[in-house]
């Protein structure tokens, strides 16, 4: 098996059961974990694991964080949540299209707001970053059809993109969108990576270090420590 194999759909339903360990995360499924690592991957500052991983693992508050029964299982989900990393990676640096890995629904729909969601949850891990390319008029357009996904259900009526539920034909057309605007965005960055690299050898991060008692910069409200500075607990 390669470092860029795909998930099996027994690996798949795997991470799920694990995912589903975290109670009112901002991770709850393989969906929204691919497009977590869609938005990180197209960053061209890196993310590392001690980063992202707790927001993958932790819970609305402490008692709703992943806790595995034993190491074995922990291992597992590692490697899952690895091979995955690496697929998403492969499938924007080496393959011509990005497919984004949705859920079916119990009709055999595909929904896709999960998947928007986890994006907009990895752009905020470098929101300064983000920023310039969400306000550009050229560039910012890749998020629209994003935006309106992951918005779709928002408690607040004018927060949603539409007045009327959206239809098949055009959800369809908003998860090309959303496919054809990570690919955009991620070749955008990677010419904005090559200019970095040729003005300095080192890429200097655009934010400081959190310390660990100040708050969260994922907004949980917790302190840094007891939120994204925490690692994978094994009960």
């Amino acid at each position: 098996m390669t470092s860029a194999a795909e998930l099996t759909d027994a690996e798949l339903d795997d991470l799920d059961r694990a995912l589903s360990l975290v109670v009112g995360g901002k991770i709850p499924n393989f969906e929204a974990l691919d497009g977590f690592f869609a938005a990180l991957a197209c960053c061209p500052d890196l993310v590392m694991p001690s980063e992202y991983m707790p927001i993958i693992q932790n819970g609305e508050t402490e008692d709703g964080d992943m806790v595995f029964d034993d190491l074995g299982d922990a291992r597992r989900f590692m490697d899952l949540v690895s091979q995955h990393w690496n697929y998403v990676h492969y499938q924007l640096n080496e393959s011509p299209v990005y497919f984004p890995l949705l859920r079916e629904d119990e009709t055999g729909a595909y929904g896709g707001n999960d998947w928007a969601n986890g994006f907009l949850c990895g752009i905020n891990m470098r929101h300064g970053i983000w920023s310039e390319l969400i306000n550009s008029e050229e560039h910012g357009g890749s998020m629209v059809p994003i935006w309106a996904l992951a918005y779709e259900h928002h408690p607040e009526a004018d927060m949603r993109p539409y007045t009327l539920p959206i239809d098949e034909k055009k959800r369809e057309e908003l998860i090309i969108g959303a496919a054809a605007g990570v690919m955009r965005m991620h070749a955008y960055y990677r010419r904005q990576g090559r200019e970095y690299a040729a003005q300095t050898e080192t890429f200097v991060r655009p934010h400081r270090k959190i310390g660990r008692n100040e708050p969260c910069p994922c907004g949980s409200g917790k302190k840094y420590k007891r939120c994204c500075g925490r690692g994978p607990t094994v009960h």
